[in-house]
């Protein structure tokens, strides 16, 4: 079995890839390409089997070939983690138009794309499974961070439209919703300092009284795209140390 995971070279995207490996043929997908290689050689180190792929979600001729080098190399297309991801921090009176482009084409057109890509397959074959990364912020919001909260919401909207139409053919999709994970992307935009004094705040407010790490979130990846959750679909599931609770 293969599957295929966007923004592979750090973080989530990282953490999720070489805990797959362990049972899956990994496709190690980003647009760092040396990221993703190096991953690919950690999986295959540890005994796996993967490959690394340069892609750009936000280009349908991208996603196509990411999707066409991960058929030539493992066979047809199992499971897909659509995790790439880029952030950009604002006041919403200050939000520029391409900030806001960049936001909504990495995140939602890119999931779009990429679910669109290998849909098709799973569908002949009766089978697969697909997770996309949302966020905590797609049902609480945050100030300062309008376009995240808005492209996340929107991944979560889609992802259960999919699941909607996909799951009678055999196809299970979901949506992770991490809470305060310690990976590059929090730390983007920020000095030392402030990355310092984000992770103190978070791990003082959130109940289990620490921050998440990658390897928190990746256990549930790998849950969802098991036979362990074969009666879950269109649900967003938070790992979040109990920063929103239902």
């Amino acid at each position: 079995m293969q599957v295929i995971i966007t923004g592979a070279a750090s973080g989530i995207g990282r953490a999720s890839a070489l805990r797959l490996g362990r049972r899956m043929k990994v496709v190690v997908a980003d647009r760092n390409i040396e990221g993703a290689r190096q991953v690919a050689g950690e999986i295959e180190a540890a005994g796996g089997v993967a490959l690394g792929v340069e892609v750009d979600v936000t280009r349908r001729a991208s996603v196509a070939a990411m999707v066409a080098s991960a058929r030539k190399a493992f066979g047809p297309v199992d499971a897909l983690f659509a995790n790439a991801g880029v952030n950009r921090r604002n006041p919403v009176d200050q939000i520029s138009e391409s900030d806001w482009d960049l936001m909504m084409d990495t995140h939602v057109k890119g999931v779009f794309l990429c679910c669109q890509a290998v849909l098709g397959e799973m569908v002949e074959r009766g089978k697969g499974a697909i997770v996309n990364t949302s966020s905590d912020f797609a049902i609480m919001g945050v100030a300062g961070n309008a376009t995240y909260t808005s492209a996340k919401t929107a991944i979560y909207s889609l992802t259960k439209a999919i699941a909607t139409e996909f799951t009678p053919k055999g196809i299970r999709v979901n949506a992770i919703g991490p809470g305060p994970i310690d990976t590059p992307l929090l730390a983007s935009g920020r000095n030392d300092e402030q990355h310092a004094a984000l992770k103190q705040k978070f791990a003082a407010a959130l109940p289990l009284g620490r921050m998440g790490q990658p390897e928190d979130v990746a256990f549930v990846v790998d849950f969802l795209l098991s036979e362990r959750a074969s009666y879950i679909s269109g649900q967003i599931l938070h790992p979040n140390g109990g920063q929103l609770m239902w």
